[in-house]
């Protein structure tokens, strides 16, 4: 049986986590570690985690979605004035669907149409913002049914996310929907060839990551209590800046992993945590760091996969196999 290789691109997440870590924790003279200050960190990585989970089926693919921040917004205050309108327990329902059917709608656009993601999610993140202000200048903040807000105690918060983990896990690594999407993530071109239904799993990548920006809808607003102007604001960058953290390249691939997005989630929000503990948060500086560090991070992670030569000659040479037996194929008959 062929032993599974453990190589550098695996390391260097876990590596950067602890450097990042290791370097805050030395700054801020050990305030990193107080029980307080990790309650924080757990509190601000949950909704990363979620909507991330959901996001990376979208990478893998070698796409990106970008509207994740204003779907978050759009599901929130919609399923916020069905919840005040219709009766509070529509608020979980609504949220899912109204994030299911922006991500369905992106992926439909997207895998038919040939629009590239990056081009398509940015328009929508423009777009819809404009709807959602159009929104609450009609129904102004409003609030969630205060019996909603027991969703947000730490017993209910914490063992819903490891539940929402696990079946993610689950599906991204034993089901097609998750291999499927790492094999067009590898090579396009190839995974046509071999039978897989590109077509359809990129409209089931879409899917999947507007279902997790429902559940971060419901996430937020349980935590915050209710929906503002600045709802999901530069959150999609905080989810494509986690799931790059934490070592998923962006062709996606077998790069992608559910582990790196909860290590890149975790190292997002402790740099941010990190440098407030330092002073740095509302300086110029705090963006700075960021962006170097991501930079940094990012350099080191393609460089050990071209050490590791999982660059995509080799998907290519696999597409270029299939093209012929194919052609031979059409030739003998």
């Amino acid at each position: 049986m062929k032993k599974k290789r453990i190589s550098i691109q695996d390391i260097v997440p876990f590596a950067a986590f602890i450097l990042i870590f290791a370097f805050f924790e030395i700054a801020s003279q050990g305030k990193m570690l107080s029980a307080y200050n990790l309650s924080i960190i757990v509190d601000q990585s949950v909704l990363t985690i979620v909507v991330g989970c959901g996001a990376l089926f979208v990478v893998a693919q070698g796409s990106i979605d970008l509207s994740v921040g204003v779907n978050l917004a759009l599901s929130g205050v919609v399923a916020t004035w069905a919840a005040n309108t219709i009766g509070g327990l529509w608020l979980i329902p609504i949220a899912l669907l109204i994030g299911l059917i922006v991500g369905v709608f992106n992926g439909i656009v997207v895998s038919r149409y040939k629009v590239p993601s990056f081009m398509l999610t940015i328009a929508m993140l423009i777009g819809i913002r404009g709807i959602v202000n159009y929104i609450q200048s009609f129904i102004g903040t409003q609030y969630i049914p205060e019996f909603m807000t027991v969703l947000s105690r730490p017993y209910i918060r914490y063992p819903l996310l490891i539940v929402i983990v696990i079946i993610m896990a689950y599906v991204f690594e034993f089901t097609k929907a998750g291999k499927y999407s790492k094999a067009i993530g590898e090579n396009e071109t190839a995974a046509k060839f071999v039978g897989v239904p590109v077509i359809l799993m990129k409209i089931v990548a879409f899917g999947i990551s507007g279902l997790m920006v429902g559940c971060g809808a419901i996430f937020s607003l349980t935590s915050v209590g209710g929906t503002s102007q600045q709802m999901g604001v530069f959150f999609e960058m905080k989810v494509a800046m986690a799931i790059f953290l934490g070592g998923v390249l962006v062709t996606g691939g077998t790069s992608a992993k559910l582990y790196k997005v909860l290590l890149g989630s975790f190292s997002i929000t402790i740099i941010v945590n990190g440098l407030a503990l330092l002073g740095l948060s509302e300086t110029q500086y705090s963006q700075t760091v960021e962006g170097i560090l991501l930079l940094l991070i990012l350099f080191v992670t393609i460089l050990s996969s071209k050490r590791s030569g999982k660059i995509a000659k080799l998907p290519n040479r696999s597409g270029e196999a299939a093209r012929d037996k194919l052609e031979g194929q059409q030739s003998g008959t």
